[in-house]
């Protein structure tokens, strides 16, 4: 009968910095949709069709930031409170971009 070993080592988890780069990068995304909503609601509506670049932008800033995160939360061995933090930020952001984006298509529908 063959002998079984067993390792009682502790596995150590490490803090990763792309939790902190997935929660700034959440709320740069979130700030940057509150003020491009507000700027949108003070013009009218009648915003030059150029600054629809800064939601893209804020959009593929949220949605790396999730890719970021959800990586990073692959892994067994990283933690953190910022990565759970920016994974949520950054999922947010996309949720309130896709609502945005809807809201859009009906108003273009109706």
């Amino acid at each position: 009968m063959a002998k079984q070993i067993y390792s009682f080592t502790k596995i150590e988890k490490k803090r990763t910095n792309s939790g902190v780069i997935a929660g700034v990068m959440g709320i740069i995304s979130i700030i940057g949709l509150i003020l491009l909503i507000t700027a949108a609601v003070v013009q009218k509506g009648q915003l030059p069709f150029w600054i629809a670049g800064f939601g893209l932008i804020t959009l593929i800033i949220a949605a790396g930031g999730f890719v970021l995160a959800w990586r990073a939360r692959k892994n067994d061995d990283t933690f953190g409170k910022f990565l759970n933090a920016g994974y949520l930020l950054c999922a947010a952001g996309l949720i309130l971009h896709g609502l945005i984006i809807l809201v859009g298509i009906m108003a273009i529908i109706a």
